[in-house]
């Protein structure tokens, strides 16, 4: 599916807000690979802004029309869906995140057939 149709599906998410996510943690993908970044400003001729590169070749491999090498491409697969999962839960604050561990961990834990709390 494309940036497009999920941008589409879900209320919460922009284009604009995808970007500025993807301009914050771009070192992230830098860390994985530091040609990466530099095979798809050569394969686009450095025509554009990087973070916007990073969602035409998402696009791209989602056509299957992508240049990048298998793992390059799992990358940016994997890059865009953290990113996208940033974006989703950037309304949360941390405190709700920890109490839906904890939550997890007792329904998880709960091994005896009873209910729990």
């Amino acid at each position: 599916m494309k940036i497009n149709e999920l941008i589409y599906q879900t209320p919460e998410m922009t284009e604009e807000k995808l970007l500025e996510i993807i301009k914050k943690n771009l070192y992230l993908l830098e860390q994985k690979s530091s040609t990466l970044i530099k095979r798809i400003q050569t394969i686009n001729k450095y025509s554009d802004d990087i973070n916007k590169l990073i969602i035409k070749e998402y696009d791209l491999i989602q056509d299957k029309k992508s240049y990048l090498t298998r793992s390059q491409r799992e990358l940016i697969l994997g890059f865009i869906a953290y990113c996208m999962i940033l974006m989703t839960k950037g309304n949360e604050n941390k405190e709700n995140s920890e109490n839906s561990i904890q939550e997890a961990e007792i329904i998880g834990d709960n091994s005896d057939g009873g209910e729990s709390i």
